[in-house]
């Protein structure tokens, strides 16, 4: 007779292939490269002896079931054995998709991809979002985000074409000719061309814009050949010209009929138009007009293609406790520096501290106009060996830096590790001080000269600027000093009023101050005789015609190699006659999120804004792509 329920035969062979599979799910993968070698029998039962059975079963002769016989297989099957096979697919599932990942993983690696916001804490607020007339490190971290310039600082600090496509330089070196990259435009669209670099230059000149960067142009013209050409003409060969001309062009179509003497109120300075990888997006101010966030998009159509990051946002800060306490509060992603004394109480392990080499130093100048004792160089010889470098580098940067004894720093042409200041030696100093007659009586703490009616007291004046750093120095300085039997007087003045009531005038017998140097212009500017007085940068105000002469040879040097002896003998007669004594070079930090990625090769910075000179390298995320190999 015919089986009653035929299809509950044709239920058994798949059950048992699905118990199959169920019993062996922890080796689902092996089993089913095996599987094609399994006999008939271990698959499936043995064929019935009951003719009703064989002529069902002979209705399809498949080993594995087909859709429509899979979709009766629940009708056969009781909780567990559901639940089994639930088990073993949710494996099979995990187990191909964790080995297709691992395998896509090995196989792929990871790049920057576009996208994300960053935003960055500075200390001060913008002004002047200008190339041409910014003076302060906001406007020039803005300005360096906004604008290009025919040249620009790679991350490597190395000079390289910007808005320039090349340029020749003619044999006797004063005749520079520029060529503009092809389909240059400004944020507003409007095309580049040669007449904008023409205006910027000679607005630069023009002393109603009062250009900070004025006395850099000096001795320069400028000339249009063509939309795309333009031609710089010098009074003398002068080296680091190049590095001129990384200052960012303005656009003439706005600017030409701004007057040059209301320049710097124009409405232009806050809201910008350039041509660099970022450009103006909107501001906030507070109640009192004061601008608190400056935020920039990305320029898709910059030259140098777009960056990474989509949005930059700034905060602005009036001084670094409250800029370090929004960076450890996570309210800002990164700040422009990151000062000494703070770096132990930084305790934000999301935050990378990127320790950069910054051509800055800290030094005493001296200013024999303002106390006469000062022109005498073995007492500046005497000074110079009462000051204890090591104890200021451990005490107030806790050996953040390296002692240096010259103006050219390491990494910079012609430094000279062998070149060697003064040593600490107070027995020395005293000796010195012996000779030139200065003496101290056990009654009497300061030395003195003369008799009763004409004598006189050693007294010199330290002044500094009011940060914690230079305070401590000049502590350190004096305790020395009086030591030996000098008498010193402190003068720590507020950093508002430091340029103008300090260093402008000269106001000031010994100084304690940082100066940031420019590596392609070298130590003219410094330390030459005409740079003594305001706007000239020489802070000693001395003057020798052996140092005039080594630095008018640096200035006027076609190659490096040039340059070499000349600074050789600079630096040697610099310290010979101890026209200031050198300290330290500071290491420059600048933390940043962790979550902020393409900074690696950024290891030497000439200012603060060249933290940027690879903005377009950095990036937040990230996708992944097959490798090559």
């Amino acid at each position: 007779m015919f089986s009653k329920n035929p299809l509950s035969k044709l239920g058994q062979g798949t059950k048992s292939f699905f118990s199959f599979v169920t019993r062996n799910s922890k080796n689902i993968f092996t089993k089913s490269f095996t599987l094609g070698r399994k006999t008939k029998e271990q698959l499936f039962p043995p064929e019935p002896e009951d003719i009703n059975q064989q002529l069902i079963l002979g209705l399809n002769r498949k080993k594995i079931p087909n859709w429509s016989q899979l979709k009766q297989l629940p009708k056969f099957l009781n909780k567990q054995e559901k639940l089994q096979i639930l088990v073993a697919i949710l494996i099979f599932v995990i187990a191909s998709t964790t080995f297709g990942w691992r395998t896509y993983v090995d196989n792929s690696i990871a790049v920057p991809a576009k996208g994300g916001s960053y935003t960055e804490g500075l200390i001060g607020t913008p002004r002047l979002v200008n190339p041409v007339l910014a003076a302060t490190d906001v406007d020039r971290d803005l300005n360096k985000l906004v604008f290009s310039g025919l040249m620009k600082f790679d991350e490597q600090g190395q000079l390289v074409p910007d808005l320039a496509s090349g340029y020749t330089i003619d044999a006797e070196g004063k005749t520079y000719t520029f060529e503009l990259k092809d389909n240059l435009r400004w944020h507003d669209g409007q095309k580049i061309i040669a007449d904008d670099i023409i205006f910027t230059i000679n607005s630069i000149k023009n002393p109603e814009y009062k250009s900070p960067f004025k006395n850099s142009f000096n001795g320069i013209t400028v000339h249009r050949i063509n939309d795309k050409t333009v031609q710089f003409r010098l009074e003398n060969p002068f080296s680091p010209f190049l590095s001129i001309l990384t200052i960012g062009i303005i656009p003439e179509h706005l600017w030409y009929s701004i007057p040059a003497f209301g320049a710097a109120l124009a409405d232009l300075n806050i809201k910008p138009i350039g041509s660099g990888p970022y450009q103006f997006k909107s501001l906030t101010r507070d109640s009192e007009g004061i601008i608190r966030n400056y935020n920039l998009e990305v320029y898709e159509d910059y030259h140098l293609g777009p960056a990474y990051i989509s949005n930059l946002s700034f905060k602005f800060y009036p001084d670094f406790l409250t800029g370090v306490t929004a960076l450890e509060n996570s309210n800002i992603d990164g700040l422009i520096y990151l000062p000494k004394e703070f770096k132990d109480e930084l305790k934000n392990s999301k935050i990378n501290l990127h320790n950069l080499q910054f051509p800055q130093y800290t030094a005493l100048f001296f200013n024999p106009t303002n106390n006469s004792v000062l022109k005498d160089s073995k007492f500046r010889q005497a000074l110079a060996l009462s000051v204890n470098k090591q104890r200021i580098l451990i005490e107030v940067l806790n050996n953040d830096g390296q002692i240096i004894n010259s103006p050219v720093l390491p990494g910079m042409l012609g430094y000279d590790a062998e070149l060697k200041g003064e040593e600490f030696n107070l027995d020395q100093a005293k000796a010195l001080l012996e000779e030139l007659d200065w003496k101290i009586n056990e009654e009497e703490q300061f030395r003195t000269k003369g008799e009763e009616d004409d004598k006189e007291e050693l007294s010199v004046k330290l002044t500094t600027v009011d940060q914690s750093e230079n305070v401590k120095i000049i502590s350190i300085i004096k305790e020395s000093w009086e030591s030996i039997g000098i008498k010193t007087e402190l003068e720590i003045i507020s950093k508002d009023k430091i340029k103008q009531s300090i260093i402008e005038p000269r106001n000031y017998q010994v100084l304690v101050f940082g100066e940031v140097i420019n590596i392609n212009s070298g130590p003219y500017p410094f330390w030459h005789s005409s740079q003594n007085e305001s706007p000239g940068l020489n802070l000693s105000v001395l003057a020798n015609k052996d140092i005039d002469k080594a630095l008018e040879l640096v200035r006027q040097a076609k190659t490096n190699d040039d340059k070499l002896e000349p600074l050789q003998n600079f630096q040697e007669k610099l310290l010979e006659l101890n026209f200031a004594i050198f300290l330290y070079n500071p290491t420059y930090t600048y933390p940043t999120t962790n979550k902020l990625k393409g900074l690696d090769n950024l290891q030497f910075i000439n200012l603060p804004a060249d933290r940027f000179n690879n903005i377009n390298s950095w990036y937040i995320k990230t996708k992944r792509v097959l490798s090559q190999d």
